[in-house]
């Protein structure tokens, strides 16, 4: 419908055929109609387009799903920038992603005194790299008893493979912030703990629905390694309570120039979902 109706706009704004004449004759040069028409022609069809955009929504827009859900996606670290003359992403971008996470649903909403059971910890790069020195230390003297089936010559291949990470895979990050969830958010109440880690989930989420606002961005949740992740020294190193819990971190980075320019693959077909309809 919008493409005829552009079209029949177009039709009437075309100039009536005339017979063909020397276009560098006088009076051709002293009748600017065509070019009037034309110029003319383009501003109806512009006024059309935002009159089409200004529209009241059909039906089939009403129930589509938000853009910014579609176009959220983890973006793993082989698509970040890797130039290291880059700058790092603004503060600023982080604070919006903060702030979008303070608006997640949480229970404790509903008690006087309760705070958002979400911490976050923003590690810049000094902090990154001290958290993933701990990581290694606290493999190198554990991992016989969390990597029971491993033997030395398999972990000192892991071990190599994962301090290399530090300034490889890692490296273009300009921020890991440390996802925590906290076992006592308030005063009095202590909530189940599922919902406290769902809310927590459900601020990350917010994180990542909001990154879509800048294009360049690059996020990705990592569960991180477990063994260290839910180490006491890492609740010493993110200031931890002994209840709370680790949820992982979310990386911020920019994408590659070639990755941020790749056109979108954002498709789900409902039958990924399992839906029990019992409307009867």
């Amino acid at each position: 419908l919008k493409l005829q109706f552009l079209y029949l706009i177009a039709q009437r704004v075309q100039p009536q055929a005339t017979p063909k004449a020397d276009p560098m004759s006088e009076a051709a040069v002293q009748r600017p109609e065509s070019t009037l028409l034309l110029c003319g022609g383009a501003a109806v069809v512009a006024a059309a387009v935002w009159i089409w955009k200004k529209r009241a929504p059909c039906d089939e827009d009403r129930y589509a799903v938000l853009e910014c859900i579609r176009n959220r996606r983890s973006v793993w670290p082989a698509n970040y920038d890797k130039d290291p003359s880059r700058a790092p992403v603004d503060p600023a971008v982080v604070r919006s992603l903060l702030d979008a996470a303070l608006w997640g649903p949480f229970h404790g909403a509903n008690y006087a005194g309760h705070e958002h059971p979400a911490r976050f910890v923003v590690l810049g790069r000094r902090a990154m790299r001290e958290m993933q020195a701990l990581t290694l230390a606290y493999y190198d003297r554990h991992w016989r008893e969390v990597r029971e089936e491993c033997t030395e010559e398999a972990y000192r291949a892991w071990r190599h493979r994962t301090a290399e990470e530090i300034d490889g895979r890692w490296g273009p990050c300009s921020y890991m912030i440390a996802i925590v969830a906290r076992r006592k958010s308030g005063p009095k109440t202590v909530l189940p703990e599922w919902e406290e880690a769902a809310a927590t989930a459900a601020a990350v989420e917010n994180m990542h629905i909001q990154s879509t606002r800048f294009p360049e961005l690059a996020c990705y949740w990592s569960s991180w390694h477990a063994a260290a992740r839910d180490s006491r020294e890492m609740k010493d190193f993110l200031g931890m309570a002994a209840e709370d819990r680790c949820m992982g971190f979310f990386m911020v980075a920019q994408k590659a120039p070639a990755f941020a320019e790749a056109k979108g693959r954002r498709q789900r077909d409902r039958a990924l979902m399992q839906v029990e309809w019992r409307t009867d």
